[in-house]
């Protein structure tokens, strides 16, 4: 994926964690582009600076001419020189950086974006069932926007003030030191109360982006479910859940204001007296001869504009730490350590046959009880095997292995004499189709839901499999046909034609390896029995794993394992397991209407993983 997307520019598996580092990482990747961002804002020096030098000229020149105004253009040519060139330097390095910033931030907006959801996809299965897909959309969206607000503060409030006062402090004291001392204390003031604050403000600006993005997660959560919030009539108690996260953002958004308030009230108070104290002194200063009138108007000038940056420079210290805060939310993604990666030098798989083999397996989820404790089997190429057992018998586990969406504490599982923890995760699940019992579609069009089951289809080859899963008559029937829109997780569609939509994928996939989860129990009768002729034909030269608790369904497998709480009790053919008058026995025994009940007298287990 990486390869193909230019926007993601991170290959590897790990991304600077701190904030810093991460702005930095993305910054050097166009070092040209953003050294012209950091450099333009110190156009405004212009502004803040050489303008009201350059009125200073022009007075003082004006001043001269006192008896002779025939001379006044030539006196104050220079000024008028020296402020015409700074303003439209300005306004030209502005736009142009207006225009340059158009082709770059774009871009690098979408290179932090897609490299973290490019991270982001590399998580185990286990962490986003651990985690609200809201949330972490959020996150994903709150980045790069964050640390483009940050790079704007930076520059036009940060290094704009920063430039601006060491300028003005050359020129004051060029003209009186006293100036440029004052001017220097009040920076200084200015800067300490800022860093006090500081700490505070960014620690209560990472609780409320915390809360936001909890809160996002909620809403998310709520409108995924609202048909089960409808059928149970559940609006208030849906309003309260969300509620309960709302107070706590509420809590956090005004502890997070009025700290702010007070912080600028902190700056304002220094700001006030530094006016007046300045206002004094240029008088007092002019009165006895110090200065001249264009020296007043200068200083007076040119500390009114940096003390308006420095103020607007201390309002945005509040989005800066905000903006902070919603950053290094957002990178605590980062900061979380895939769990699931590929071995330093992982090989493709290549299946030709299909044996699978667990070789003294023993795994737990964590902080649980041991689900398998030293398994071994061996699964025959080509074979049709049938899992069974109640739940948290171990059934869903041992697939959830093969596909390894979980690593092992101890032993192997080989395919073909490979083993899977030495592939690459691609390659492992490229060689497997699966047919989940509640199957999630994409809120896009059947053709590309189908179609997702294999990479580069053809158009005939997406209808043929679609004829084959028997899904083509009811599309064909819908007013838009196969561009039909399936609603988010696919919730325009019937549970049964989902899992039609399903079985087409793994029927156009045709990986050797096959899973089926339950995958016709959604189906009706009718229905069933033409998938199972076509599922029958997709199992021809495939190694075929098949959870099932409607054992009917089983008749036809070459063999099935019988799990009870992490062991393989019993396996054979259907036959030989009635004979043997064992577990399966039992549980054929106590269908009812075809099904497997969740448990008979002691062979019950923990919820299945």
């Amino acid at each position: 994926m990486a390869d193909e997307n230019p926007y993601i520019i991170n290959k590897n598996d790990r991304l600077p964690s701190s904030l810093s580092s991460f702005f930095f990482y993305f910054i050097k990747k166009q070092p040209w582009a953003f050294t012209l961002f950091f450099l333009a804002p110190l156009a405004l020096i212009l502004e803040t600076n050489i303008l009201p030098y350059a009125l200073k000229l022009v007075i003082d020149g004006i001043s001269h001419t006192q008896t002779n105004r025939a001379n006044v253009f030539s006196e104050a040519a220079p000024g008028l020189w020296l402020g015409g060139i700074a303003w439209f330097s300005l306004v030209l390095i502005i736009r142009l950086q207006n225009w340059w910033q158009a082709y770059v931030i774009p871009v690098f907006q979408a290179q932090i974006r897609m490299t973290l959801l490019d991270y982001l996809l590399k998580h185990s299965y286990q962490f986003f069932a651990n985690n609200m897909s809201g949330s972490l959309a959020n996150k994903v969206n709150d980045l790069p926007r964050a640390i483009e607000a940050i790079r704007m503060i930076i520059c036009w409030n940060g290094i704009a003030t920063l430039g601006a006062v060491s300028v003005a402090l050359i020129l004051m004291a060029s003209i009186n030191k006293w100036f440029a001392i004052l001017l220097l204390i009040w920076v200084a003031v200015q800067t300490l109360v800022s860093l006090w604050f500081s700490h505070h403000i960014n620690f209560i600006s990472e609780k409320n982006a915390h809360d936001k993005s909890s809160l996002n997660g909620r809403i998310v959560d709520t409108l995924t479910n609202i048909n089960a919030i409808k059928l149970f009539s559940r609006n208030r108690d849906e309003l309260l859940y969300v509620n309960e996260t709302q107070k706590s953002e509420a809590n956090s958004n005004k502890k997070l204001i009025n700290y702010m308030n007070i912080f600028r009230l902190a700056l304002d108070i220094p700001a006030s007296i530094m006016l007046l104290l300045m206002t004094y002194l240029l008088i007092a200063f002019w009165q006895r001869n110090l200065i001249s009138i264009g020296d007043l108007v200068y200083i007076f000038s040119a500390f009114l504009a940096i003390m308006s940056q420095m103020w607007f420079l201390a309002h945005a210290m509040s989005d800066l730490f905000r903006e902070v805060g919603v950053a290094k939310q957002a990178l605590s993604l980062i900061n979380i350590p895939i769990e699931i990666t590929d071995a330093d030098h992982a090989t493709p798989l290549s299946v030709q046959n299909g044996k699978i083999e667990f070789e003294e397996v023993s795994f737990r989820y964590q902080q649980g009880t041991k689900v398998f404790n030293k398994k071994s089997v061996v699964i025959s190429p080509k074979q049709r095997v049938g899992l069974v057992g109640y739940s948290g018998g171990g059934k869903t586990t041992f697939i959830n292995l093969i596909l390894r969406f979980y690593n092992l504490d101890s032993g192997r599982i080989l395919i073909d004499n490979q083993d899977i923890s030495q592939a690459t995760q691609g390659s492992l699940r490229a060689s497997i189709s699966m047919i989940p019992q509640d199957p999630v579609l994409f809120h896009r069009s059947l053709y590309e839901n189908i179609g997702y089951g294999k990479k580069n289809s053809t158009h005939d080859e997406i209808i043929e499999a679609a004829q084959k899963a028997h899904c083509h008559e009811f599309i064909t029937r819908l007013p838009a046909g196969y561009h039909t829109l399936v609603g988010e997780r696919g919730i325009k569609l019937s549970g049964g034609q989902r899992q039609r939509i399903a079985i087409a994928r793994a029927i156009l996939k045709n990986a050797p390896i096959l899973i089926l989860d339950e995958a016709t129990s959604q189906l009706d009768s009718l229905t069933e029995e033409l998938i199972q002729d076509s599922l029958l034909q997709l199992m021809q030269d495939k190694t075929t794993l098949v959870i099932a608790h409607r054992l009917s369904t089983l008749l036809h497998m070459d063999r099935i394992l019988v799990f009870d709480k992490g062991r393989i009790v019993e396996e054979g053919d259907h036959h030989s397991l009635i004979i043997n008058n064992g577990l399966y026995k039992a549980m054929w025994d106590a269908q009812i209407g075809g099904f497997l009940p969740e448990e008979i007298s002691n062979n019950s287990g923990a919820m299945d993983k």
